[in-house]
């Protein structure tokens, strides 16, 4: 599965959204998905949501052996 995930990002005033395998603790989960695709299509779609409503948010594209692994 690949999980989007949400963290908040202190040093950079803003919230950071990225697609892993797993969901660390410190993190909140937006959605999970199968496809990678999928999930960061809907990651990148959140942050536009996110900016448009006020909050600094940005994707954090993820590690290159996380794409199309499973």
């Amino acid at each position: 599965m690949f999980y989007v995930i949400r963290r908040e990002s202190p040093e950079r005033s803003s919230v950071l959204l990225m697609v892993l395998h797993e969901v660390p603790s410190e993190a909140q989960e937006l959605g999970a998905f199968a496809d990678p695709g999928a999930a960061i299509d809907f990651a990148q779609e959140e942050v536009r949501r996110l900016n448009a409503t006020g909050v600094a948010a940005e994707y954090v594209d993820p590690p290159e052996d996380l794409v199309g692994a499973g």
